[in-house]
């Protein structure tokens, strides 16, 4: 055992948790994008929409929280984090690694993804963003042996692979290994232990089959007093937003109808 499951589970039920926080932003991306939960030409009401929304949300968190648990196994198995805001590049956007590590004179990039499955845009702006990295991480750290990596963290998919390893075939600088990796090829190649990805796994399945009753719970925007709390929040900190929410546009008077059919919560206000 590298980590403990207790110290696992506390740190990825933190991410996921719905506290009030979690409702608020909620409330607030349906505000600002009432384009997704109503109109005619979708079949779906925004009730069931919300339903997308939050298991998208969750998705992304498991993303967040994967990040933070690596750069703790890194940690485990001795190699010396780096700060993980990097730099700039030639625009000056802020660009911040995945993880940023350094054992003895190499240092170590990953770039991670749940998943490899994005379109022709999106990859080719993402390799962009990984070359860009790791050649600011080599004018950083001139003397040193830079190893960089892709890792798309579930190796179920493998949509863009070959257009990956194509792109990095092509780098020219030199002390610089880039490598394109899925699952725990990362463990087996980079840190050969694989001990520390079977973990991760088990973990991840222990966790799953522990929540396996769970049903994802969707606040009643009309009545429910954590959605009344939120609506007050958003009163008080984004009153733009909250006027929106109130106001005669055909849009915003469909998406109350909808989410707010007897109006409760909004005559508490």
């Amino acid at each position: 055992m590298i980590l403990s499951y207790d110290y696992f589970v506390e740190k990825l039920n933190s991410k996921i948790k719905t506290d009030d926080s979690f409702y608020y932003e909620l409330l607030c991306t349906v505000i600002k994008n009432p384009h997704r939960y109503v109109g005619i030409f979708r079949l779906t009401n925004a009730k069931t929409k919300l339903i997308q929304n939050v298991t998208q949300s969750r998705e992304i968190k498991l993303g967040d929280f994967m990040e933070d648990i690596v750069t703790d196994y890194i940690h485990a198995m001795g190699y010396t984090n780096l700060n993980k805001h990097i730099g700039t590049d030639t625009e000056g956007n802020q660009l911040n690694a995945d993880q940023a590590f350094r054992e003895d004179n190499t240092i170590y990039l990953i770039e991670q993804k749940i998943r490899d499955d994005h379109d022709s845009t999106k990859k080719r702006g993402q390799y962009d963003n990984f070359r860009k990295k790791y050649t600011l991480l080599k004018k950083q750290y001139p003397d040193c042996t830079i190893n960089a990596t892709m890792w798309f963290i579930d190796d179920s998919l493998v949509k863009n692979k070959n257009f990956y390893r194509s792109e990095a075939s092509q780098n020219t600088l030199s002390n610089v290994t880039l490598n394109i990796l899925y699952g725990g090829a990362l463990f087996d190649t980079i840190f050969k232990r694989n001990d520390v990805w079977q973990e991760i796994c088990e973990y991840l399945e222990k966790h799953k089959q522990e929540r396996s009753d769970e049903i994802l719970h969707i606040p009643d925007f009309d009545t429910s007093p954590e959605m009344l709390n939120a609506l007050k929040q958003l009163k008080i900190n984004d009153s733009n937003l909250y006027q929106k929410l109130m106001s005669d546009k055909p849009l915003y008077v469909q998406l109350r109808k909808e989410l707010f059919p007897t109006s409760t919560n909004l005559k508490l206000l």
